[in-house]
């Protein structure tokens, strides 16, 4: 049961599930959430993630580090994967990468309710 779930664990189980199973993966996001700033609902969440697929189908997200704080956690991660489409903005390279990032992540009773996040740019074609 998501309530009972910390917010690592709810950002764990939210990323093992967003290739396999997008439906169980949005589970974890509030109706109403902030994203970047912005107020985000599941659709707007199912629509960014839908197109970084799309950008990406092989990419893999691997969380380094995580702190929690109370409602809060901080994560470090790798996302690994090969760039065949459009990656927010970013024309394809058909090139394997590698980037690292940033993010928090607000949970409450089991759900992401605003999420902050940094990550270094695509590499550029050679």
């Amino acid at each position: 049961m998501t309530e009972t779930m910390g917010p690592a664990a709810v950002v764990r189980a939210m990323i093992m599930t967003q290739s396999d199973d997008l439906e169980a993966s949005l589970e974890f996001i509030a109706h109403d959430s902030i994203d970047q700033g912005r107020q985000a609902t599941r659709e707007d969440w199912r629509r960014k993630w839908e197109a970084m697929r799309a950008g990406c189908p092989d990419m893999e997200v691997t969380v380094e580090h995580s702190v929690e704080n109370g409602e809060w956690v901080a994560n470090r991660y790798t996302i690994r994967g090969t760039h065949t489409g459009d990656f927010f903005g970013q024309a394809p390279t058909g090139e394997r990468f590698e980037i690292h990032g940033m993010d928090m992540v607000r949970v409450r009773d089991g759900r992401l309710i605003e999420h902050w996040a940094f990550a270094e740019p695509l590499p550029s074609r050679r």
